[in-house]
């Protein structure tokens, strides 16, 4: 075989393995276990718009064919360490006060949407077979969002967010240090997102800290090129020479973004935060 024949060889399965990858996670779930006990498996998703992509999740949980019936509860993982109890126990303590998963069977798995978890949470299945249980359990950090400030969000290229202000919310996340958000700022489930760098200082504005902007969409699109994302001109240049964004403790924020496609840039300037 020529290198050009082995080259092609290669592309085609490579291909044909990110097509089975694909497939499969279709597909997880749907192959019945035949084990003499009971036995439950979670896989776990990120959510996807309308829900929160911060504070909901889905679980899909399939069961073998020795599983009569299935609970489970989603509680903080404070919560569960505070009751104590012993693995067996705490199965016994799911079946009881969780949620019964209807229409679980081999080969049929169920999709589980979570919503509104803020903080550190456990979420545990537990698979019955008379007086035998089967416990396994996933894990979810929703971020913990608390009010900063309201006030006026101001866009340096209109054309790409199809806005020219609009009234916000300044955020900072409990649970996550130096990680902040403007609310809903392009539209409800599209924030935008922002960490500390922890380089702080002193201007004629007030004592401030310089922050980052990394590339996120929007939640719109720009004619026929797509999906419109923004990013910091540090990120798009690749270099802190063009890092110009602040917080200050006010919580008056400006933001030095670049707005663009996947064919190219959209326009830069400076976005703006005035609280009220």
């Amino acid at each position: 075989m020529n290198k050009m024949k082995k080259y092609l060889y290669n592309i085609m399965f490579a291909f044909v393995g990110i097509l089975a990858l694909t497939a499969c996670k279709d597909e997880r779930g749907t192959e019945p276990g035949t084990d003499s006990n009971p036995v439950v498996t979670i896989y776990q998703y990120d959510a996807q718009l309308p829900l929160s992509t911060d504070n909901d999740c889905v679980v899909r949980v399939a069961a073998n064919s020795s599983v009569e019936s299935a609970y489970y509860l989603a509680e903080k993982a404070d919560d569960k360490a505070a009751r104590n109890l012993a693995p067996d126990a705490y199965a016994d303590y799911v079946v009881s006060n969780g949620t019964k998963i209807d229409n679980l069977s081999a080969g049929n798995p169920v999709d589980l949407t979570l919503t509104g978890m803020m903080g550190d949470y456990v979420i545990t299945v537990v698979g019955v077979k008379g007086s035998t249980k089967y416990a396994t359990e996933t894990s979810f950090k929703g971020l913990d969002w608390r009010d900063i400030a309201t006030g006026t969000y101001t866009f340096a290229k209109p054309a790409a967010t199809g806005q020219t202000s609009t009234t916000a919310t300044l955020q900072y996340c409990a649970n996550v240090d130096g990680l902040y958000r403007i609310k809903d700022v392009f539209g409800a489930g599209y924030s935008l997102k922002f960490t500390g760098t922890g380089m702080k200082g002193t201007d004629k504005t007030g004592n401030y800290e310089v922050v980052r902007v990394a590339a996120q969409p929007i939640g719109k699109t720009y004619g026929n090129y797509g999906d419109v994302s923004v990013r910091d001109l540090a990120t798009w240049q690749n270099t802190d020479d063009y890092l110009d964004n602040a917080m200050y403790d006010d919580g008056y924020c400006y933001f030095w973004v670049q707005y663009f496609v996947s064919a190219g840039s959209l326009g830069y300037g400076y976005d703006k935060f005035v609280p009220e």
